[in-house]
Order: structure tokens, then C-alpha cells, then sequence
């Protein structure tokens, strides 16, 4: 049997720096994780961080069922928007798919995009063409109806950078 060059002294030396070792680094692969995420988070705000502002949108009243009305955004991207017997929705007239312009059609009841010939339902939902391939449905605006004025609200991404 091959005895160890190494004493028990020694032994306990070696093991006890090979811990200290794994100690610092796993303190700074933790520590540089953290920093990354916090660093992330700092350039891409979660979407529940996103600041909104509210846009007048009408009355109430003054949508007609069935009908679109073109409204724009902070960034002048149109939106359309249209009355059900559900209510209220409003919609990016951007198409999913290339970001081609889509129009309503009433006949139809469909949005329809002519680039590539992507229709989507009333509610945005694909239901021919690429769109329709990828399921991707049209990007959904929030809307805010004021019961008692009866006064319509388009929630849009805020891009004032704060000012007002």
C-alpha cells in the first residue's frame, strides 16, 4: 500500500482552501447574476411597468354597432375602434405579421390585411393567411368606458417621457 506524501496538517490546508475557493466564487457568480437581472430590468421595464395615458375616444353614444372609428396613438399609429353588443374594442390597425396597414371590412365583418391576405375576425383573432398560420392576433388597445359620462378612453402607451 502507497502511503500519501501529504500530512494530515497539510490535508486539512488543501481542503480548506478548495472550500474557501468555492465559497468566493459561488458569491461572485451570484453576486454578478443579480446584477445582470437588476441590470436587465433596468433597460427592458416589465410590461406591467409600462406607463399608459388615457386619449379621448368619444362618446359612447356616438358609436354606431358594427362601425370602425380611426383614432391615433401618442406615436400617430392608427388605432381602430369598434362597438359590439360586448362592447367597446379597440385595436392596432398594424398587422402582426409584417406590420402592413389592415382595414376593416364591414360586408365581411373582418379586419383585412393586403400584403400577404391575412383576415382576422371582429375581435382580432386570425382566422386566414399567415396570421391565421402563426396564431397571432391583432395587438389589442385597452379601453376605458366612464360609466357615468359615458365618455370613451383609449389607454395608449405613454411616450411623453413624463412631460405633460
Amino acid at each position: 500500500m502507497k502511503k500519501s506524501s501529504e500530512t494530515p496538517q497539510e490535508k486539512k490546508e488543501s481542503r480548506r482552501n478548495f472550500l474557501s475557493n468555492l465559497a468566493m466564487l459561488t458569491g461572485l457568480v451570484l453576486s454578478y447574476g443579480a446584477l445582470t437581472i437588476k441590470g436587465l430590468l433596468f433597460i427592458i421595464p416589465p410590461k406591467s411597468q409600462v406607463k399608459r395615458r388615457k386619449i379621448y375616444a368619444g362618446r359612447l353614444d356616438e358609436y354606431s354597432l358594427g362601425t370602425i372609428q380611426k383614432f391615433f396613438d401618442l406615436e400617430g399609429k392608427e388605432i381602430l375602434v369598434k362597438r359590439s353588443n360586448e362592447g367597446i374594442k379597440a385595436f392596432s390597425s398594424v398587422c402582426p405579421h409584417l406590420g402592413c396597414r389592415v382595414h376593416w371590412q364591414p360586408e365581411n365583418k373582418t379586419f383585412f390585411c393586403p400584403c400577404h391576405g391575412g383576415e382576422f375576425d371582429a375581435d382580432g383573432a386570425p382566422i386566414a393567411g399567415p396570421p391565421k398560420d402563426g396564431n397571432t392576433p391583432l395587438f389589442e388597445v385597452p379601453v376605458h368606458v366612464d360609466e357615468s359620462s359615458g365618455i370613451v378612453y383609449l389607454q395608449v402607451k405613454d411616450t411623453s417621457g413624463g412631460l405633460s
